[in-house]
């Protein structure tokens, strides 16, 4: 299993990739979100396929320090529960301090148990109690 970056010359793994919402990816796309300044993508690949996709955002707090915030990350169904989730949440973490980033956060409801234990696993805490989580759709 391999962690890597997400890179022009990896993008073609990711159109054959299927997450949990059968989201279809497009290589134009891709890139163009590559291109941008503070945006990255990551991938957990085995044998020459990628089997994990995520992505986040460096954000910049008003006094100039950077944070990452990790805004998805999908491993596919077949392998789910394998450890390969954690690892790739270590190697982004990893990534996120060689940026300047001072922590790393995300988002994730309680009642995903596996999405919790990935996480805890990968070194993280859950920082509140009760977090509600609004969404304003276009």
């Amino acid at each position: 299993m391999k962690y890597k970056l997400l890179t022009e010359q990896n993008l073609t793994l990711i159109p054959a990739f299927v997450d949990d919402e059968n989201t279809k990816y497009d290589e134009a796309v891709l890139k163009t979100f590559l291109e941008k300044q503070n945006a990255f993508g990551y991938i957990a690949k085995d044998n020459g396929k990628a089997i994990g996709f995520a992505y986040g955002y460096i954000l910049y707090e008003p006094d100039g320090r950077k944070v990452f915030y990790l805004h998805a990350i999908d491993i596919m169904a077949g392998s789910q529960n394998l450890g390969f989730g954690t690892e790739l949440v270590k190697f982004i973490h990893a990534h996120s301090k060689s940026l300047g980033c001072r922590k790393m956060f995300l988002v994730t409801s309680k009642s995903n148990a596996s999405a919790c234990r990935c996480f805890e696993k990968a070194g993280g805490t859950s920082s509140a109690a009760d977090v509600v989580m609004y969404e304003y759709k276009e």
